[in-house]
Formats: structure tokens, sequence, C-alpha cells
């Protein structure tokens, strides 16, 4: 039940097969949980979108040879990573950043704003 478990980020390796679950560290299995339940810090939130670009294999190649059924499937894979970092990059957005950091500030939260 433990097999793709890795004590560090560094040990975990892209799978031949892209049907094979990918490796994560204990610490990335808590932070999904924490942002699911709403109680991640900064730091979690942070592993958590390595991980899910590593897991969906975003800088890995795609093409496996002599299975084209495979090579779909870990480009649909890398699509998702890909799609991602998009989003977090460049996706237009109707309220600027700063915005939003604003909203989120210590002195607006202070306020009730």
């Amino acid at each position: 039940m433990t097999e793709y478990i890795r004590a560090s980020v560094g040990e975990c390796l892209p799978k031949k097969n892209p049907l094979e679950r990918p490796d994560y560290t204990e610490a990335e299995v808590q932070a999904l949980r924490a942002v699911q339940r709403g109680e991640a810090d900064a730091r979690q939130q942070r592993l958590l979108c390595e991980y899910i670009i590593r897991a969906a294999g975003t800088h890995d190649t795609s093409y496996r040879p002599q299975d084209t059924h495979a090579t779909a499937f870990a480009e649909g894979k890398r699509w998702v990573g890909t799609t991602f970092i998009w989003m977090l990059k460049v996706a237009p957005a109707r309220t600027d950043d700063d915005k939003i950091a604003a909203r989120r500030s210590p002195k607006s939260e202070e306020q009730g704003t």
C-alpha cells in the first residue's frame, strides 16, 4: 500500500507507464488533506501546486514508443499540468493580483472588509 510513498521529493521519479500512480511524500499527502479542509498554510499550498505539476507529468516526455494509447494518456495528463501552470502564470483574470492581496491584508481584516 505504501509502494509510492517516498522520503523526499528527490526520490519521486516519473513512471514509464502513465497509468501508474505517481510517487509522493508524506508532506504532500498532508498538504492535500489540509487544502481540502481549508486549513493549509502557505508552504502546504505551494507544495501541493508543485506536486500537481509533477504528478501530471508536466515536464516529462509524453511519447511512449510502441504504445499510442499510453502516449495519448500521458499527453492528457501533461495537458492538465500545462493548463494548471497557464492558470497560475498567464490566464487573464478580472481582478488584479495586488487587489486580491489587499483584500486579504491584516489591515482590511481588522476593518471587516
